[in-house]
């Protein structure tokens, strides 16, 4: 729908007549609504004034009768008095006059034992009432009572000389309290009453409602203004109205304000003080100034009017020009935007000229703005494709380029190989030399990278010390072979950082495009489990994806999920086999060996599940399990009176790195109340030469504590000579396999008694493992071997047949038959 033009002048004239109306129309209201919260006001003030006043007459009222019983039995002597006679007496003869000067209607006097001394009077029940909470209590009341008529009861206890109590009563009238009441505010004022108003009158009153014109009027200061009011008004009021706006009247062409303050009520009545204010001037005043406003305002909108007209013409016509150009800012024309002449020629300036001035200077920074989004926009795109720190592409580009490569591959017959690398022992860099010298490392590493491929192949980096190269353009398997074998050469030499060099070598895995791929994250993932295949081999090598990598992965899952279970399950348990003294046959301890009862598979073997959990934080949980058990067994050892045996258990390379070893083993002892000579801690050569330094502090720590070390499958490692001697060892174990072929391979003998001799002479212990047959613990022993381990003496022993196995074969520690 075509939609009509309409001036901005026309428009503003329209707004200002519309709103003329406007006002006219809601004036009224506005200066009602004025009016009427001003006289609230007034009203609110009025009522506070007068609840003040009443108040203050009323502790005068009754200070002043306090101040003269105080006066009275000082003159009376009551503290010298025995009983409360004189008292009476003197009640009796100052009656008259304290109804002359004091207003006091009746006076009673009553012992604490409800004995009536003096009566002016029979005793009304509120009175009694009050006289009993007084005794009770023993502190004066006061209360204003209303039937019929109003007056102030006030009730005093009092002591004799004896301590003796009594209690006075007086009713006050309350004629010049509203005398000094309408002095201090010169307005009129009433005491009314009026009669409950029944539920069933109204629906929309509440209990307290009062009818106006049923009032009745017990005093008064003028008695013919409250009678014209009152009577001549038949609205209905509740007790909201009363007490937040109270009641307008009118009487002889004169405005009237009646507040109603509550002073009593009883079943039946309400009382009242009213006070009746002249409110005439008041709203005489406010409807003079509310036409005096409107006829104000009606000049001032007649003259906005044609001011609005002259004014906003010239305007108006510039705002059309200046949006009519306005649209060239966003089709980036702004030569064009700036040959129009948006400014007026003249003397002053005002808002139009500062737009047209601000749309200037608009222009040229959407220009320069424009320029610097064009700049940005290609750094981004570099950004977002690029590694900022090596300057390789990174994993936006690499997944665009296998993408790429995958579709050219599919019209061709060429073949597509990732190569994924990994840098060995990178994590020691950081932590030794921080992550400065690693970021270098790491650029040095991407430059012998790229200098190491061809010009059609990509590196990228992937993430942290890991880089992939993508070979798009091989024609078999050998082409990749021999990039990764120049990329091995290339990290031979060592790369140098200030005055550093680091031997840093880089692990690789080589997936090939199969005809089933179709995702480049599958390849990038093949290539992935490859390398770390390279790894586990010792790393510093290749290795080409196949099938059998991905199951071993698939199994290592599967069986870290099946140790979870099992260990929730129980399904683990331990066999102990023993260790003999080669010589005396004495039991030198039990070696801790881990068993898994499978539901379905039954026994797995421990070199089943070992190998694939060795790194895992399976095995490591798992191990702590085994730590805990171990110190179980020895403690019913101990209660069997072994108590020179100790249980040797394996730790991992990941359990022996935790940092929370050395607390957890000091926990149990502390827990089982066990020597920690109880124990000895079993590691492989390849798990302590990973980290020496760190590996001999750990040992170190826990010596200290107590434990003893053996070095298990000792001379199948290497470096052994090396850091023997560094290590506060106490046991080297001989791997079974030198002791299965030591009588028929004299290379193996040779081994063994070498190793014998050497460990001998620095002062350790030897085990023999794997021992099977007479004639090698004889040779064993002959060469002065400590201790055997093997089938010759027993199996390892289940920990339920273990006590079984103790009573049989063991007495007083020693083994029950000779092996010889």
């Amino acid at each position: 729908m075509r939609k009509r033009f309409i001036s901005v002048p026309v428009k503003l004239l329209v707004l200002v007549m519309g709103a003329l109306l406007l006002l006219t129309t809601i004036f009224s209201y506005l200066s009602l609504s004025r009016l009427n919260q001003e006289f609230t006001q007034y009203q609110s003030d009025t009522l506070r004034k007068g609840q003040a006043q009443f108040s203050v007459q009323n502790n005068v009222l009754r200070q002043k009768i306090l101040t003269w019983l105080e006066s009275f039995s000082d003159i009376v002597r009551l503290k010298e008095q025995a009983n409360f006679d004189v008292l009476a007496q003197e009640f009796a003869a100052q009656f008259d006059t304290l109804q002359m000067n004091q207003n006091v209607e009746n006076v009673w006097l009553v012992s604490a034992s409800n004995e009536e001394l003096y009566l002016s009077n029979a005793i009304p029940k509120f009175v009694q009432l009050s006289i009993e909470n007084v005794l009770r209590h023993q502190q004066p009341e006061h209360t204003l009572y209303c039937e019929g008529q109003c007056v102030q009861l006030i009730t005093i206890p009092v002591l004799n000389g004896k301590g003796d109590m009594a209690v006075v009563a007086m009713t006050v009238s309350l004629v010049d309290m509203i005398f000094y009441i309408n002095q201090a505010l010169d307005n009129e004022l009433a005491v009314v009453s009026f009669s409950r108003v029944d539920k069933l009158v109204s629906t929309t009153i509440n209990e307290e409602a009062i009818i106006l014109a049923d009032a009745r009027f017990i005093s008064s200061t003028n008695t013919q203004l409250v009678s014209e009011l009152f009577m001549s008004n038949q609205e209905i009021v509740n007790s909201e109205m009363i007490n937040s706006q109270g009641i307008k009247a009118t009487a002889n062409d004169s405005s009237y304000l009646i507040n109603l303050i509550p002073i009593a009520n009883t079943r039946d009545d309400f009382y009242y003080l009213a006070l009746i204010d002249d409110a005439t001037i008041f709203t005489d005043k406010y409807q003079q100034n509310r036409w005096q406003f409107l006829i104000f305002t009606l000049v001032v909108l007649i003259a906005l009017v044609i001011v609005v007209h002259f004014v906003a013409s010239p305007f108006t016509r510039r705002l059309l020009v200046l949006s009519d150009v306005l649209p060239l800012l966003a089709k980036k024309e702004f030569d064009r935007f700036r040959q129009t002449d948006l400014q007026r020629n003249g003397k002053y300036i005002d808002e139009l000229d500062i737009l047209a001035n601000a749309a200037t200077e608009l222009s040229f920074e959407l220009e320069q703005l424009n320029i610097e989004i064009e700049q940005k926009t290609k750094e981004l795109e570099s950004i977002a494709m690029y590694d900022l720190l090596t300057g390789l592409p990174n994993r936006n580009m690499l997944n665009y380029q296998l993408r790429k490569a995958f579709f050219n591959v599919s019209r061709s017959d060429g073949q597509i190989a990732v190569l994924f690398l990994d840098l060995d022992d990178f994590k020691k860099v950081n932590d030794s030399h921080g992550h400065t010298d690693g970021d270098k490392l790491l650029i040095q590493a991407a430059n012998r990278l790229r200098s190491s491929i061809r010009r059609v192949d990509m590196a990228c980096r992937f993430g942290g010390d890991e880089f992939v190269v993508v070979l798009g353009h091989i024609d078999n398997e050998n082409d990749a072979v021999l990039v990764a074998e120049e990329i091995l050469e290339a990290f031979k030499e060592p790369i140098k950082i200030q005055n550093s060099l680091f031997y840093v070598s880089t692990s690789i895995g080589i997936a090939f495009a199969s005809e089933k791929m179709t995702k480049s994250e599958d390849l990038i993932s093949c290539a992935d489990i490859a390398m770390y295949e390279a790894k586990d081999d010792g790393g510093a090598k290749y290795h080409i994806y196949h099938e059998e990598m991905y199951k071993k992965v698939a199994l290592r899952v599967m069986m870290e999920s099946e140790v979870r279970q099992a260990l929730a399950k129980n399904q683990f348990s331990l066999s102990l086999q023993p260790q003999l003294d080669a010589k005396t046959k004495k039991l030198y301890g039990f070696e801790a060996l881990l068993r898994w009862q499978h539901p379905e598979r039954g026994m797995v073997s421990p070199e089943d599940f070992i190998p694939l959990l060795e790194n895992s934080q399976h095995m490591v949980e798992l191990g702590y399990w085994v730590i805990r058990r171990c110190f179980e067994l020895c403690q019913t050892f101990i209660d069997k009176g072994l108590t020179d045996v100790r249980i040797a258990i394996n730790l991992s390379a990941g359990q022996f790195a935790d940092p929370h070893l050395t607390p957890y083993l000091t926990d149990l002892l502390t827990e089982f109340s066990l020597e920690a000579s109880h124990f000895e801690l079993e590691l492989t050569e390849q798990t302590l030469v990973k980290n020496i330094d760190s590996a001999i502090e750990m040992m170190n720590g826990l010596r200290d504590v107590g434990f003893s070390f053996a070095i298990d499958d000792f001379g199948t490692g290497y470096s052994s000579l090396a850091y023997l001697k560094k290590m506060p060892v106490d046991v080297i174990k001989i791997d079974k396999s030198f002791v299965f072929g030591m009588l028929e391979n004299r290379a193996d003998y040779q081994i063994i008694m070498s190793t014998i001799a050497m460990v001998k002479n620095l002062g350790l212990q030897v085990i023999a493992e794997g021992v099977e047959t007479s004639a090698q613990l004889r040779s064993l022993t002959e060469n002065d071997c400590d201790i055997i381990q093997g089938y010759y003496f027993s199996k390892p022993i289940p920990e339920t047949k273990l006590m079984e196995f103790i009573d049989t074969k063991i007495v007083n520690g020693y083994w029950k038959v000779s092996a010889l």
